[in-house]
Parts: C-alpha cells; structure tokens; sequence
C-alpha cells in the first residue's frame, strides 16, 4: 500500500477556509486599527468607534442565523461562498470612499449581513467534510489562527504600515485584490457536501425534523451562546478600543501599537489550533476552562502593564483564550447536535452571541468611554471574562475521544431529550 496523500478534499478544504474565514476577520477589524487615523479625519469619538463596531455585529447576528439555516437546505452551497466573498470585499473597498460616520455606519450594516452567513456555512461544510479525529483540529485552525493571523497579526501591521505610507483610503481600495482571488478559488476547488456519502460516514442520518426551539433546548447550545456572548465582550473590548486606548491614553505611536496588537495574534493564531487539538485527547470542558482563565490577562494588561516588551508578552499568554472562543463558537455546538443540524446550531450560538457581544457591548462600552474614560471598557471586559470562566464549568464534553459512543443517541430527537 502506498504512504496516504496529503493533498486530500479534506486538507484542501481545510486550507481554503483558513484564508477565507482570515481574510473575513482582516476586513472586519481593520476598521479598529485604523480608527486613530479615521477619527482624526473625520472627527469622530469614542461612541461612534463603539457604534461601528456594533453595526456590523448587529447584522451579522441576523445574517448568521439565517446564513446557517440556509446553508443546511442549500444545495450550491459553492456559489453561495463565492458571492458571499466577491460582495463583502466590494463593500470593503467602498469604505475607503467614506466621508462620513453615517456612510462608514452604513458599510458596516452591509458587510455584516454578507459576512454573517460565511462562518456558520464553512463550519458547517468543514464539520461534514471532517474526519472525526480531526474534526476539533480543522475547526480550531480554520476559526481561531486564520482569524488571528489575518485578523491580529497581518491587519494591525499591514493595514497600518499602508496607511502611513498611503492613507486610509488606499488600505481599503487594496482589500478587493485578495477577494477576487478568494471568489475564484472557491467556484474551483470547493465542492458540494455529498449528503448520501456524509450520511454513510456520520451515523446521525435523520429524516426528521428538528426546530430552531429544539435546537435551543439543548444545554451545551444556550451554555455555548452565554459563553460565547460573554468571550465576545472580551474580544470586542480588546480589537475595538484596544488599539485606541494604547495611542491616545497610554501615547504610543501607531507603529508600536500595532505591534503590541500583533503580539495577541501570534499567540491567538499558534493557540488556536493547538488548544482545540489537544482537546481531542483532555476533553473540550478542560481546555475551555484553562483558556478562559488565560483570557482574563488580556483585558487586565492593556489597562495596567506600561512596559512594552511585557505588555506583548503577557497578551501573547492571553491569547491562549482563544480556545474557549473557538469551542464555544463552533465545535461545542457542532458535536452537540446530529452534524446535518451544524450550520443552524454555529449560526444561533455565533447570530446571538453577536448580538450580545458584539452589538450591545461595543454600543454601550463606547458610551461609557466617553462618560468615565476610555479604560472602561477594558474593565467591563474583565468581569465578563470571569462570568464566561463561570459558565464553563457548567458545559457537557463532547469530545468524541471522552463520550462514550454507544451513549450517543442516532436520532435528532434522542440528542435531544437526552441533552436537555
């Protein structure tokens, strides 16, 4: 027998989504780095920063739900993809023709609503395409390190080095290069899940239907959706007012700043897989629990370490919480349910986490920036990460190397009551 390829469906589809979920992230948060210089611009405060972070989110959370509905009843799942990607990459570039906060706060409205179905469709697709043992490795890299090296690494430094060397403006009109790129891979090398073969691979074939209420019964799908509401707060704080509270409150330049961003990123993109990975073999309770302690630091280092050099190092530690937002995003809620049901149960858990964290937070945090100053929010960051530890606790494992597999029930409805 001949040694096994590498270049598999599996691997191949694996390395597409990791660029497209990253290059969803660098767009959605090159906003954040940019805003020192946008702000200056335009004259726009700290509500407004809040603002357009939480006009995305609010879009996104109705977007991903429903992103994640359809994908479970779309045959051309493929062509979604691509249009998808094609869309928010225009709408990426239209916002380097912004003159206003009401067309910024429009933009973002817009990319939310193409963005929203993205996550859930990939990590739907990824889930069917898996193989089991691999399943917590391929979600984790694809979901957490492309989202940190494109979104915490590449953005803060390339998106501010364009900025300096051109403006705002062109760091945005660069972005529909990669998008075009993306789009036509995609139509390509993706295929459409072969639902006959999936069901031969995943002994959770059902002809039955579940509801979005049944669906949200399940205890590891609402502890998934506080969780990942309560990590979000964590992440928004950091990605949104981070970089500013580091120029404006602590006086570092904006090449510094991006690089004391960048130091998040390294250690989000190297513990977003590894963390997930080994949760194959320690359990997905156990890994979310240590990596949610570790997110803590975050919040906390921005607010009261000065040096540098330790700021980076102790975010890179922090990052390690990226696990906790990788299990409660999409692989708890992807083996909490019968897998053909994986695209409604990540867009709920993603769709109201979002709404949560990612609209109300930012909204609200902004607002309290400008009242009491601009650490607030990073300490409302902190108290949510201790809720979030809290929740945790409370989770069912789902690892399959940790579930006994004659307990999994074979039916939608079994998962169910015996989930409840």
């Amino acid at each position: 027998m001949g040694k096994p390829k590498f270049w598999t469906y599996e691997n191949k589809l694996t390395v597409i989504f990791f660029f497209l979920i990253g290059f969803v992230f660098f767009d959605r948060l090159a906003i954040n780095y940019l805003f020192p210089m946008i702000s200056v611009d335009l004259g726009l405060n700290y509500t407004q920063l809040g603002l357009l972070g939480a006009a995305l989110a609010l879009t996104w959370s109705v977007a991903g739900p429903l992103g994640g509905f359809i994908s479970d009843k779309l045959n051309n799942k493929r062509a979604m993809l691509a249009i998808l990607v094609f869309a928010f990459s225009i709408i990426s570039l239209l916002h380097g023709l912004a003159q206003s906060f009401a067309m910024l706060f429009v933009l973002r409205l817009l990319m939310g609503i193409v963005e929203g179905p993205l996550i859930p469709q990939t990590q739907s697709i990824l889930a069917m395409e898996s193989s089991e043992r691999r399943r917590g490795f391929n979600l984790g890299f694809t979901m957490n390190t492309s989202n940190a090296l494109f979104g915490s690494i590449l953005a803060p430094v390339a998106i501010v080095a364009l900025a300096t060397n051109f403006d705002w403006h062109m760091a945005f009109y660069l972005t529909i290069i990669p998008g075009i790129i993306l789009s036509l891979v995609i139509l390509k090398a993706v295929k459409n899940p072969d639902l006959a073969k999936y069901h031969t691979m995943h002994a959770t074939k059902s002809t039955e239907k579940i509801k979005v209420k049944d669906i949200l019964k399940l205890r590891n799908i609402w502890l998934s959706i506080i969780v990942f509401s309560l990590v979000m707060t964590v992440l928004m704080a950091f990605q949104i007012f981070g970089p500013t509270y580091l120029v404006q409150a602590k006086g570092l330049s904006d090449t510094t700043m991006s690089f004391v961003m960048a130091a998040f990123g390294v250690g989000y993109a190297l513990f977003g897989f590894l963390i997930p990975m080994l949760s194959e073999r320690t359990g997905r309770k156990s890994a979310s629990l240590v990596s949610g302690l570790l997110l803590i630091l975050v919040p906390l280092t921005v607010v009261f370490v000065d040096s540098v050099p330790l700021m980076m190092v102790l975010l890179f530690i922090g990052a390690a919480g990226s696990g906790v937002i990788g299990m409660s995003m999409s692989v708890i809620p992807v083996e909490s349910v019968p897998l053909q049901y994986s695209g409604l149960a990540v867009g709920l858990t993603i769709g109201i986490g979002e709404f949560f964290g990612g609209f109300l937070n930012p909204m609200v945090n902004g607002a309290l920036a400008d009242m009491y100053g601009i650490h607030t929010p990073l300490l409302v960051a902190t108290g949510a990460g201790v809720l979030a530890l809290l929740f945790s606790l409370f989770i069912k494992e789902t690892a399959p190397a940790k579930v006994d597999s004659k307990e999994v029930p074979s039916t939608p409805e079994q998962e169910i009551t015996s989930s409840i």
